[in-house]
This record gives C-alpha cells, structure tokens and sequence, in this order.
C-alpha cells in the first residue's frame, strides 16, 4: 500500500515538472518571436518598467540591440538595450486577444437600499418632519425586534 502511495506521489511530482517546463517553453517561443517581429515604430517596455519606442535596431557581436527613445517635450532622451531586455510590444496582444467582458447587475436589491430623487425633500421643512418620522419607525422596528426575541 506505501509502496502505490510512492508510486502515485512520483508520478505527480514528474507530471509537474513535466507541465511547467511546457509552459516556460511555450513562454520562451512567444516571446522570441514577438523581439525577433520588433520593428522601427513600435512602443515597448523593458523588463525595468521602462517604455520607449524603438528608433534604430542593430546587431554587435552577434547581439542585437535596439535604441529606444522615451520621455516627451523637452525631455526625450535615448537609450540602447538588449534584445532580450524587452518584454512587451504594446498593441500586439490587445489585436490577438480581443474578450468580451460582461458585467451583470445584482439581480435582488432591497426596497430599504432604493431612494427616489424625487421622494427626497426639497425644503428644511419637509427634511425636519422626515428625520422625525425616520427615528420613530426605527424606534418602532427596535421594538417590534425586541418583542420577537422574547
């Protein structure tokens, strides 16, 4: 019986790593493909939180490199950074991934929790009476609470 247990427990812990090295391998392919489609024009960020957008690309010591303009008005300045610190091409996933997103509304609402604009009083009068009726039907719940309890 210890002997199935082991068994089952190494079969999963293979399956596991088995899983996540696809993953990092799939990750990995996507994203060498999206640097090597990388083109003058196209707004990025770096793996430091820095976006630009490319201006020149070129290729040294079989690396390649691309020089990213950022900042606006007076304040543009230019960098180069290696290809494989760019990790997101801003406009290529929103055209691949287009999801509709629904969002319904709360099918029960209490009466307690709607007010009508127009039921609100419009003068200090009419405000001073409701706030009186408001703390006697409280009172009055209060006690009706109460009796039930008993």
């Amino acid at each position: 019986m210890e002997i199935v247990l082991l068994i089952i427990l190494i079969v999963l812990v293979v399956a596991l790593f088995v899983v996540s090295y696809m993953k990092k391998k799939k990750y990995n392919t996507e994203l060498s493909q999206m640097r090597s489609e990388l083109k003058i024009g196209d707004k990025v960020m770096t793996d430091t939180g820095v976006v630009g957008e490319v201006v020149d690309s070129y290729i040294e010591d079989e690396y390649t490199y691309f020089v990213l303009r950022t900042g606006k008005g007076n304040n543009i300045g230019y960098f180069t950074v290696h290809a494989n610190a760019i990790y997101y091409v801003y406009g290529k996933e929103e055209k691949a991934t287009t999801q509709k997103v629904v969002v319904k509304a709360p099918t029960e609402t209490k009466k307690e929790d709607k007010k009508d604009i127009a039921d609100e009083p419009k003068s200090n009068e009419n405000s001073a009476t409701n706030e009186s009726t408001e703390d006697e039907n409280k009172e009055s719940t209060d006690s009706d609470k109460k009796k039930n309890k008993k």
